[in-house]
Parts: C-alpha cells; structure tokens; sequence
C-alpha cells in the first residue's frame, strides 16, 4: 500500500518478516499456551454476550490480589485447573453464569507457564469489561493517542523522499485494523460454536459433540454470517464434512500455517486484499478438548464416539490429531467498509 493506491491484487502475509509485524519475535511461552489454550473458551475479542466463559483478566482480578505472591498465584490457578468444581472456586457469578470449567488433562508446566504469564504481564482486555466492573471505561491498554495520517503536513513529501513515512504507518494501522476485524469475527463465530458444544459435552459427553455439530455446525456458522456481514468459513485439508473442503489456494495457506507451527515460528493471520475486499486467514489449531473427537481412535475418541462418527461421516478424515497442531484455518471474506 502507498500514497497512490491500486485496485490490483494486494496480497499482504502478515508474519515475522513482514515490515509491519504485528507480534513479538520471541513471544512468551506462556503467553502462546494462553491463547492457544484458554481463548477457546476465554477470547477477549469475544462480545460479552456470546462469552461461553469469564474472560481470563476476570480470572486474572479473582485470583491477583496485592499481597499475593508469584509463587501463591501459580499454586492457585494450579489447583484450580487440576480440581475445577464448586468448592474450589472463586468466582462464583461466573460460576452461577457459566457454570463449572469442563476438566481438561493439561501438563503442569503448561499450567505453571500460563499462570507466570499472567502474574508478570498485561493482558488484553475486552472493550466492555470495564464497564461491565463498575468501573467506567478507564483507559484501555494500548488505547493512547492515535498516530498517522493525521501528524502529516506533507512536507515528509519533497523530492526522492520516497514514501510518505506518515502514510506507511496509516498502511500499518489499516492492515491491523483488518486483522483485529478478522480476528473478531473468528473469535465470535468460535465462541458461538464453541458454547453449544460444551453445553452439548456437558450434557452428553463427546458423542452428543458430534451429533451437535453433524445438525448445526454449518447454519450457525451461516447465521454468524449473515449478522455480521461477512462470509465465515471453517476450512481444512482434512475434512470430517465435504462441504468443509479447502480450497487449492486455501492449502497453501494451511501447509503454511502448519510449517510455521512446526518451527515456533509466530503464526499471524495472512490477509489477502483486493478491490476493497478483504480475505482473512487464521490457523484452527487442537488442543484437549478437540482430541475427543479428533485424536487417535480408541485413545482420545472414545468406542463410542468412534460408532457416532462413523455412521455420520463415512468418509471422515478428521481423526489422528496430535495436541497443538493446525486442523484447519478459518477462512473469512468482508468488505473494507464493515
């Protein structure tokens, strides 16, 4: 993007190398295992009401207080994630609201990396939590005054200067702004998803999952969509649904995905921008809960799922996942305007 714009195919692959990179080169640990473990559930992007879980600065306030210890804190969210039921919370309106955190196996160095993430940093906060506290809106982090274009006189514009540094850092904030609206509606549409799957785990265990999302994965999705404006696509190169194929160029965008998860290398969405009309892709990555119904047969799946799923999907290659691997990639389509 520059100071004279075209209409012609722009694709922008926003990661490490890219001049406009949206992530730390060396993220924290625990910082990568909180979103890839927690924001399933726990996404601040998420709009308060289709949250399926308190968002993890809520968890963050119960648990910090201001004699509270590093070492206390790790113990704390540690005990609750290995014991999460009545007795052992402290947060009972989220409690009464979502009720209690389905039990997942997580390593406790997992745990342990999260929760030191969490004592030692800012986290993202949603837009209506302040709010939501009591607290008015205060100023959210990273919400300072706003640079770019503005700040310009066009005397950064005289002979052989090249590119106007002001409207290089307005290219920048746009393509942030796409990604964070891309990001979004992911995050909505898997919250959505993802709350009638554990409502529907919670009352019928991994094989009730799968008769859920064989009748209503896809017309959520579609109702996501159409409320949002947008074109919201779950897409993979190893489908349970046909109708969840990839396409040719979305493979690439996968097999992408999947060498930079391999390598540790960041993994950050890859937007393709052309005549005003935005193509967001994200990684669909697995963790504990997925393995019920994507992991190896007969040690994540269970007998019993194994029986559901083969009757609903003969064809079913969405099996033998590994924790922390890319199952897919969400595939979304908007317009700039939205």
């Amino acid at each position: 993007m520059s100071c004279r714009e075209s209409p012609k195919t722009s694709l922008q692959v926003i990661n490490e190398n890219s001049p406009s990179v949206l992530a730390a080169d060396n993220p924290h640990p625990g910082k990568i295992l909180l979103e890839k473990q927690c924001y399933t559930c726990h996404n601040p992007e998420t709009a308060q009401n289709e949250m399926i879980a308190p968002p993890m600065i809520a968890v963050k306030k119960h648990y910090l207080k201001a004699t509270t210890s590093r070492d206390q804190f790790v113990k704390d969210i540690m005990s609750w994630v290995k014991d999460p039921s009545e007795k052992n919370s402290r947060m009972p309106g989220a409690l009464r609201k979502f009720g209690i955190m389905p039990y997942q196996s997580f390593p406790e160095e997992t745990i342990t990396q999260i929760a030191e993430y969490l004592y030692d940093n800012e986290i993202d906060t949603p837009d209506w939590f302040q709010s939501h506290m009591g607290k008015g809106q205060g100023k959210r982090k990273g919400m300072g005054k706003r640079k770019g274009m503005g700040e310009c006189s066009g005397n950064c514009m005289g002979k052989d200067k090249g590119q106007c540094k002001h409207m290089e850092k307005a290219s920048i904030d746009t393509l942030k702004k796409y990604k964070k609206l891309g990001q979004k509606y992911a995050a909505e549409a898997k919250g959505a998803l993802g709350k009638k799957l554990i409502q529907a785990i919670t009352e019928k265990g991994p094989d009730g999952a799968v008769e859920f999302c064989n009748i209503n994965a896809l017309p959520l999705t579609d109702s996501i969509s159409l409320a949002k404006g947008a074109t919201i696509r779950r897409v993979t190169d190893k489908p349970r649904n046909p109708l969840n194929k990839a396409t040719e160029k979305e493979l690439t965008f996968i097999a992408d995905f999947k060498e930079k998860l391999a390598s540790g290398k960041a993994v950050d969405p890859i937007l393709d921008i052309r005549d005003g009309q935005i193509d967001f892709y994200y990684p669909i990555t697995t963790n504990a809960m997925c393995l019920q119904c994507h992991g190896v047969s007969e040690e994540q799946i269970a007998t019993s799922t194994l029986a559901i799923l083969d009757k609903l999907y003969p064809k079913d290659m969405a099996r033998d996942y590994q924790d922390n691997e890319v199952r897919g990639i969400w595939a979304i389509s908007f317009k700039e305007n939205n």
